[in-house]
C-alpha cells in the first residue's frame, strides 16, 4: 500500500504543478486536441456527455448525480489484454474478474464481479440496449459467481467500441432487471469512412500463451444520410501450463518404474485455455426524414476453446505424503477401473430388468484400454449472435423517441475427448459430444423524452417507455452415451455358487463431464412487461433532482415496482455533493430454474461424482428445496464532487447495497450416508449409486456490500509533453446479514456453509487501486500503470487445508509507442512488467490436513496457485503493437 500511494502522490503532484502553468482554460478543449493528436487517454475529458443513468442530453460526467467512468476507444487500444474482462478490470477497481482452470463452462464463459456483486447483477447494454446472457450458468467460477448467469462480455472486440460508460450505482428502476451493481454500455463506433488495422503478439515471460490478434474496423456511407460501421477481430490464444505434477502420479512413476514412464508431466494442466475466437460488429444508422433516424447494429461471434480436466489415475500408489513425515495412498479414480464381468447369463435379469452376469466368466478392466490413466481433454465453442433495428428521432421540438426490436442468442456446444462412459464397458466411446446450452431473447421497447419549460433552473425532462421480454432457456440433448446409465453401472454378478453380489458401482455418462440426457433436457421460457417514468431538471440553480419508478409483470413470479431517487447540489462551480437511493431486484433467469450439471470433484484426495439439480427435481426436494423467488435489493449511495480547476477533478463516494433473498448455490449436501443415498435411490436418481454430494439453487440468505470509490482526473499541457493522470481506487466489503435453513431429511440446515459464507465476505481483495500516466509528446506516447491489489481469503473445507489468506501486491503495465507518420504507430508494452505472481496455495503447512506436497510443490491436483488470485496467475507478459488508420 505504502509503494502505491507514494507513486500516486508524486505522479499527481508532477502533473498538478504542470497543469498550473499550462492547464488548457477548458476539459472540453483538452479532449479534442487528445483526438487530434491521436494519443492514449485513461478517462475522457469529464465534460464529456454522457448517456448512461440519465436521459437528460446536457448530462457530463461530473453533473451526473450518480458515479460514471467512461473509456474512449483510445485507452481501448494501449490495453496489453485482448479479452474486455481484463481490460476493464484493469479499469475499473471495483470490477473483478478471475481465471478459473479445470471449471468445466466457467473456464470458457469468465464471471466477472463489481462492487463483490455476482455477474447477473451487472447490466449490459451496446448502444443503450440490453445486451443477451450467455448460455451459461456458473458452477465453477468461484463462490462470488456460484450460480449466477451473466453476459460474457468476451465477445465484444475493443476495435468495435467507440465509449464504455461504466455506472457505478443501482438503476433497476431506469433499466429493469439485473442492475444492482451497476451498469456497463458499450457504443459503437459510428463513423461513415476511414480504415483501421491493428496487430498485436505476444506471449507470456514463462515462453507460453503465445497470443495474436488481428482487428479491423471499416466506416462506410449508406447514402448521403447514414453509414455503416463494420468491425472484426481475430485471436489466437494458446494454453499456458501452470501446474505441476500430481503426487500420485509421481507416486506412480516410482513405485512402477518404466510402466508409467509415459506419462505426461504435468500430467493435468493448469493454465488458461486455449482460444481461437473470430468476431464480427456491425452498427449502422440511416437518416430517413430530418430528425428521424432508422438504426441496426448486431454480433456474430464464434470462439473455441480447449483445456485439461482432472487426471484419471488407474492404480493405487503409494508416496511421500504431503508434510513429507511419512507415506500416503493416492487411490485409483473411482467408478472407472474396476475389474468387470461381461458374460451375461442367458435369461437371467435383476430386479431391475438388466442382465446377470457370470462371476467365472470373462473380465474386462479400462486399464487395457487407458493403461497409464487418462485426463478427459474438454472443448467448449461458443456460438454468440445479436441484432437490434428501431427508428428514433425527435417528432416535435422537445418531444424525442426511440422505437426498437431487438433479437440476441448464446450457445455452447460442449465436446469432450479422450475419455470414456464406464457404466458402459468395453462399448464406451472414447469422444463425446454432450449437448449443448443455449440462451435466446427477444425485446421490445419503446421510449420517449420530453423537455419542457416549466420555469425551472433547467428545462423539464419527462421520460417514459414500455418494455416487452422474452426469455428462453434451453438444454440440448447429447449423444446417448454420453449419459446413458449402461449395464455396468450398477452390476450384479452371480458366482458359480449361484449366490450373487453387486459389484462396485461405475460412473454413469462421459466421465469428468456427463452429457445432458433425455432428464436434463429443456426448453423454457417467460415473458415480461415493463412501464416506466423518469423526471429530472434543475430545480434551483445548482440543485438537480430526479425520480424514476418502474413496473414489471412477469408470467412466472408477479410482479415488482422499483423506484430511484437522486440529487446533485452545487456549493460552487468547485464543489457538489451528489446521492442516490432505490430498489432493485433481479428475477431468477431459466437456465437457474432449470440447469442440471454433473462433474467430478475432490474432496481430499478422493474423487467424487457431484451434481447441481433443479428445484423442480425430486432428488433436490427431498434435501429441501423450494420454489426460486426474485432477489430484492436496496441501494445508497452519497458523492462529493471536487474539480478545483478545469483539468482536475475528484470524486469521492460512498455506497451500501442491501440484497434479500439472494439467488445462489447451496453449500455442498454430502450423500455419506446410507439414508441420504436410500433417499436418492427413493426419488429415482439414475446415479444414485455413484452420486457424492449434490448441490441446488436457493434464495436464502441475504448479503450487505459497503465500500467507498475515489477517482482523480487531472489533464495538463506542458512544455515536455501532456499528462492524462488518473488516480482510482476502491474499498469495498461484504457481510451474510441472514441465513435461512431447510428442511434435510427431517433437520433444519443452514442452506450456506460457513466456506461459502467465508467467501462471499473475503474472496475479492477488499482494496483496489490504480493509477494511469498516460504521457505524449511530437510522435511519442507512453502509458503506464501501477495496480495495488490488496489481501485476499480464500475459505476451504478442512480436508482441502482450511483457510488461507494471500497477500497484497502491486503489479506495473507499461506501453510505449511511436508514431511512423500519420497512419502508423508501433507500440511495444507489457502487462505485469515485474512477472509478479499470487502467494502459492499452501494451506496447513506442518498440519495433518497440510494440502501442499514438498514432493512435487503442489497441490492433490497438481495446482499451485489460486484461480481467484485476482490478477491471474500466469506472471508477466509481453506484446509489440502495430496499427495503421487510413
Amino acid at each position: 500500500m505504502k509503494i502505491i500511494t507514494s507513486i500516486s502522490m508524486i505522479a499527481l503532484a508532477t502533473s498538478m504543478h504542470a497543469g498550473v502553468a499550462h492547464a488548457q482554460a477548458q476539459t472540453e478543449s483538452v479532449a479534442e486536441s487528445a483526438v487530434q493528436d491521436d494519443a492514449p487517454t485513461e478517462i475522457v475529458s469529464q465534460g464529456e456527455i454522457i448517456v448512461t443513468g440519465t436521459r437528460r442530453t446536457d448530462r457530463t460526467v461530473l453533473e451526473s448525480s450518480a458515479p460514471v467512468d467512461v473509456f474512449t476507444a483510445e485507452t481501448l487500444r494501449t490495453q496489453a489484454s485482448g479479452d474486455m474482462n481484463n481490460i476493464l478490470r484493469n479499469l475499473v477497481p471495483s470490477f473483478n474478474v478471475g481465471r478459473f482452470s479445470i471449471s468445466d463452462g466457467s473456464t470458457f464463459v469468465r464471471p466477472p464481479t463489481l462492487r463483490g456483486l455476482p455477474p447477473d447483477q451487472i447490466l449490459v447494454l451496446v448502444n443503450g440496449k440490453r445486451r443477451h446472457r450467455a448460455a451459461l450458468v456458473q458452477i465453477g467460477g468461484g463462490a462470488l459467481a456460484a450460480g449466477s448467469q451473466g453476459v460474457d462480455l468476451a465477445q465484444i472486440p475493443t476495435i468495435a467500441v467507440e465509449r464504455i460508460e461504466v455506472l457505478r450505482d443501482g438503476a433497476a428502476a431506469q433499466y429493469g432487471s439485473d442492475a444492482i451493481a451497476g451498469v456497463i454500455n458499450y457504443g459503437l463506433k459510428r463513423n461513415s469512412d476511414g480504415i483501421e488495422l491493428t496487430a498485436r503478439y505476444g506471449q507470456f515471460y514463462e515462453g507460453d500463451g503465445e497470443n495474436l490478434q488481428l482487428a479491423a474496423n471499416v466506416g462506410l456511407p449508406l447514402t448521403d444520410a447514414g453509414f455503416v460501421n463494420i468491425s472484426g477481430e481475430y485471436l489466437d490464444s494458446k494454453q499456458t501450463s501452470r501446474g505441476v505434477q500430481r503426487p500420485g502420479a509421481l507416486a506412480l512413476q516410482a513405485q512402477f518404474p518404466g510402466t508409467y514412464d509415459g506419462l505426461r508431466d504435468p500430467v493435468q494442466i493448469f493454465g488458461d485455455p486455449q482460444v481461437e475466437a473470430s468476431r464480427l460488429f456491425v452498427n449502422a444508422g440511416l437518416e430517413v426524414a430530418e430528425g428521424a433516424e432508422v438504426y441496426m447494429f448486431g454480433n456474430y461471434g464464434v470462439s473455441r476453446q480447449e483445456g485439461d480436466f482432472n487426471y484419471r489415475q488407474p492404480v493405487s500408489s503409494t508416496g511421500p505424503n504431503a508434510v513429507g513425515n511419512g507415506t500416503q495412498t493416492f487411490g485409483a479414480a473411482g467408478g472407472i477401473f474396476t475389474t468387470l464381468f461381461i458374460d451375461p447369463i442367458p435369461g437371467q435379469f435383476d430386479a431391475r430388468g438388466r442382465p446377470v452376469y457370470n462371476g467365472a466368466g470373462r473380465t474386462f478392466n479400462f486399464n487395457s484400454l487407458y493403461p497409464i490413466g487418462f485426463t478427459p481433454r474438454f472443448f467448449g465453442k461458443v456460438s454468440d449472435y445479436s441484432i437490434v433495428g428501431g427508428l428514433k428521432g425527435e417528432a416535435i421540438e422537445g418531444l424525442t423517441y426511440d422505437l426498437s426490436a431487438s433479437y440476441g442468442q448464446n450457445r455452447i456446444d460442449y465436446r469432450m475427448t479422450n475419455t470414456l462412459n464406464p457404466s458402459m464397458g468395453p462399448a464406451s466411446p472414447t469422444a463425446f459430444n454432450m449437448g449443448s446450452l443455449e440462451q435466446r431473447e427477444t425485446n421490445f421497447n419503446a421510449d420517449v423524452a420530453y423537455e419542457t419549460d416549466i420555469g425551472l433552473a433547467s428545462p423539464l425532462t419527462i421520460a417514459a417507455g414500455a418494455e416487452h421480454r422474452r426469455e428462453a432457456y434451453a438444454i440440448l440433448l447429447g449423444d446417448p452415451a454420453s449419459y446413458q446409465f449402461g449395464n455396468f453401472g450398477l452390476q450384479t454378478v452371480q458366482r458359480a455358487d449361484g449366490t450373487r453380489f453387486v459389484n462396485t458401482a461405475q460412473q454413469v455418462g462421459s466421465n469428468g463431464f456427463p452429457g445432458y440426457g433425455p432428464d436434463s433436457a429443456i426448453d423454457q421460457d417467460r415473458t415480461s412487461y415493463a412501464f416506466y417514468a423518469e423526471v429530472e431538471a434543475d430545480i434551483v440553480a445548482g440543485l438537480s433532482l430526479s425520480g424514476a419508478i418502474r413496473h414489471e409483470e412477469f408470467s412466472d413470479f408477479g410482479s415488482t415496482t422499483n423506484w430511484k431517487a437522486t440529487g446533485r447540489y452545487e456549493f460552487t462551480p468547485a464543489i457538489a455533493i451528489r446521492g442516490a437511493a432505490s430498489t432493485g431486484f433481479r428475477a431468477p433467469t431459466p437456465g437457474q430454474l432449470f440447469t442440471t450439471n454433473v462433474a467430478t470433484a475432490f474432496t481430499g484426495s478422493n474423487p467424487i461424482e457431484s451434481a447441481i439439480l433443479p428445484v423442480s427435481t425430486a432428488a433436490a426436494q427431498v434435501f429441501g428445496a423450494t420454489p426460486l423467488q426474485p432477489e430484492k435489493s436496496k441501494n445508497y449511495s452519497a458523492g462529493l464532487v471536487l474539480t478545483p480547476t478545469a483539468s482536475f477533478s475528484i470524486t469521492l463516494d460512498a455506497y451500501q447495497i442491501d440484497v434479500t433473498d439472494r439467488i445462489g448455490l447451496t453449500g455442498n449436501i454430502e450423500i455419506n450416508t446410507e439414508a441420504r443415498r436410500q433417499a436418492l435411490r427413493n426419488a429415482g436418481v439414475p446415479n444414485a449409486e455413484s452420486l457424492g454430494r449434490l448441490r441446488y439453487f436457493t434464495n436464502s440468505f441475504d448479503t450487505r456490500t459497503k465500500g467507498v470509490d475515489l477517482v482523480a482526473n487531472h489533464t495538463a499541457n506542458t512544455g515536455f509533453g501532456r499528462f492524462n493522470t488518473s488516480l482510482a481506487m476502491n474499498y469495498n466489503e461484504s457481510e451474510v446479514t441472514a441465513i435461512d435453513t431447510v428442511n434435510l431429511l427431517g433437520t433444519q440446515t443452514a442452506v450456506i456453509d460457513a466456506v461459502r459464507v467465508g467467501n462471499i465476505e473475503n474472496l475479492n481483495s477488499k482494496w483496489r487501486g490504480n493509477l494511469t500516466e498516460n504521457w505524449s509528446l511530437d510522435r511519442w506516447n507512453i502509458m503506464a500503470r501501477a495496480s495495488y491489489w490488496g489481501e485476499f481469503t480464500s475459505y476451504a473445507a478442512a480436508a482441502d487445508g482450511g483457510n488461507l489468506t494471500f497477500g497484497a501486491d502491486v503489479t506495473f503495465d507499461l506501453e510505449v509507442g511511436f508514431d511512423l507518420n500519420e497512419t502508423i504507430r508501433l507500440a511495444v508494452g507489457g502487462e505485469n512488467i515485474l512477472d509478479n505472481y499470487p502467494d502459492k496455495n499452501r494451506r496447513a503447512t506442518g498440519q495433518s490436513n497440510q494440502n501442499w506436497f514438498a514432493a512435487t510443490g503442489g497441490t492433490i491436483g497438481g495446482a499451485v496457485y489460486p484461480d481467484d488470485a485476482p490478477y491471474g496467475f500466469n506472471g508477466g507478459f509481453w506484446y509489440v503493437r502495430a496499427a495503421a488508420r487510413f
